[in-house]
C-alpha cells in the first residue's frame, strides 16, 4: 500500500540517508530531503524527491522545510570531529533545533531518530546488549548521540518518538568499508581493536527496511531498538570472507593493531589538521573489544527480519564497488 504522507529526511545526501530516500520513494512516500547549500547532490535520487535548503543550526530554515511534514527521519549528524564540543554542537544541538522546529511547525506526528550503537557503548563482557541496559558511551561521538536521543525523548508528548541504534552499517556506496576492502585487496589486513575484537553489523538495505517498519509502528509510546543482522563477527572471520571474495592473495600481511594505533596517534599529535586527528575519537571505541547487540525487540515489535548476513552482504557490496569502478 502506498503511503502519500509527506516525510522529511535529514542527512539524505549521506550514505544511509540516500538509500532511505530511495526506499521511501519506492514505498510510495512523498519525500522531502533537507540539504545544506554546500551538500553534495551526488548520492541523492535524481528524481522523485523534493529538495529543501536548510541547516540544523538555523531553526527558521528548519521550520520552513517542515511545512506540511508528518514524519521526520533524522539521520544528519557529525561522525568525525577533533573536539567533543564539535560532536555535541552538531549531534545534540542540531537535533534539539530540529525538534523545536518540528514542534512549532505543528504538523509533525512521528519523529524517527537514527542514532548508533555507539550511544549505548560496548558490551562489558561480550554479551549482546539489550535496550533496557544502561547506556555507557566511551567516545565523544557516542556521548553526543546519546544526548541527542534524550532530547528526542523529551518530546514524547508532542509526537511519537522512535530511536534506532544500528550497529556498523555497510553496503553499496559506503566509502569506509571500501578502504578496508582496498587494503585487503592489496594484501594487507589491519585489525582495529586487535585480536578478539567482536562486532555486530548490518547491511544498509536492512537498515532502511527497519526504518520503514519503525515508521509504521503502532502506538505512541517512545521506543528504542538495536539493529544488526543477528550475528556477531570477528576480524578473522571478516578476513576469511574477504579472501573467499578477493582471492587467496588478499589479507596475507598483518598490520599489528598496536603499531597502527601508535602511528595514528603520533600522526594526529604531530599534524592536528591531518585526517588522522579525526580518527582519535574512533580509537576510544576501538580500545573496547565487544560491540555487539541483541535485536530481539526489533524482531518482536517491528517484525524486523534481516535479509543479509555479513558474507552475502559483503559479497554484493564488493560487486557493486567493481561495477561502479570504485575497486
Amino acid at each position: 500500500m502506498e503511503n502519500r504522507q509527506q516525510a522529511m529526511v535529514t542527512g539524505a545526501s549521506g550514505f544511509i540517508g540516500s538509500h532511505l530516500a530511495r526506499a521511501l520513494r519506492g514505498a510510495g512516500w512523498s519525500v522531502r530531503c533537507l540539504i545544506r547549500e554546500t551538500s553534495s547532490r551526488e548520492r541523492l535520487p535524481r528524481e522523485g524527491v523534493e529538495l529543501a535548503s536548510g541547516n540544523l543550526a538555523d531553526i527558521a530554515s528548519l521550520k520552513q522545510a517542515l511545512t506540511g511534514v508528518k514524519t521526520v527521519f533524522h539521520l544528519a549528524g557529525r561522525v568525525r570531529a577533533r573536539r567533543r564540543e564539535d560532536f555535541f554542537r552538531a549531534n545534540r544541538g542540531g537535533t534539539k533545533n530540529l525538534l523545536q522546529a518540528a514542534r512549532e511547525a505543528g504538523t509533525v506526528e512521528r519523529f524517527i531518530y537514527v542514532s548508533s550503537l555507539s550511544a549505548a557503548g560496548p558490551s562489558p563482557d561480550g554479551h549482546p546488549l539489550r535496550e533496557e541496559e544502561e547506556a555507557r558511551p566511551v567516545s565523544f561521538y557516542g556521548a553526543s548521540k546519546l544526548a541527542a536521543e534524550r532530547e528526542a525523548l523529551r518530546c514524547r508528548e508532542d509526537f511519537a518518538v522512535t530511536i534506532l541504534r544500528p550497529a556498523a552499517v555497510y553496503g553499496p556506496g559506503d566509502r569506509d568499508s571500501l578502504e578496508v576492502v582496498k587494503m585487503a585487496q592489496r594484501g594487507w589486513r589491519f585489525q582495529p581493536g586487535g585480536a578478539g575484537f567482536t562486532f555486530s553489523s548490518l547491511h544498509v538495505d536492512d537498515v532502511t527496511d527497519s526504518i520503514l517498519r519503525a515508521a509504521g509502528r503502532a502506538g505512541g509510546e517512545p521506543a528504542v531498538y538495536f539493529l544488526a543482522d543477528g550475528n556477531s563477527y570477528t576480524w578473522e572471520e571478516t578476513f576469511a570472507i574477504l579472501r573467499e571474495i578477493l582471492g587467496e592473495r588478499a589479507c596475507r600481511r598483518k598490520i599489528p593493531w598496536a603499531a597502527g594505533n601508535s602511528v595514528l596517534r603520533l600522526a594526529a599529535g604531530l599534524f592536528p589538521r591531518s585526517p588522522a586527528a579525526f580518527y582519535l575519537d574512533k580509537l576510544r571505541e576501538m580500545s573496547h573489544k565487544y560491540w555487539v547487540c541483541d535485536i530481539g525487540r526489533a524482531r518482536a515489535e517491528l517484525g524486523f527480519s534481516p535479509r543479509y548476513d555479513f558474507s552475502r552482504g559483503l559479497r554484493e557490496t564488493i560487486e557493486w564497488y567493481r561495477e561502479a569502478g570504485w575497486l
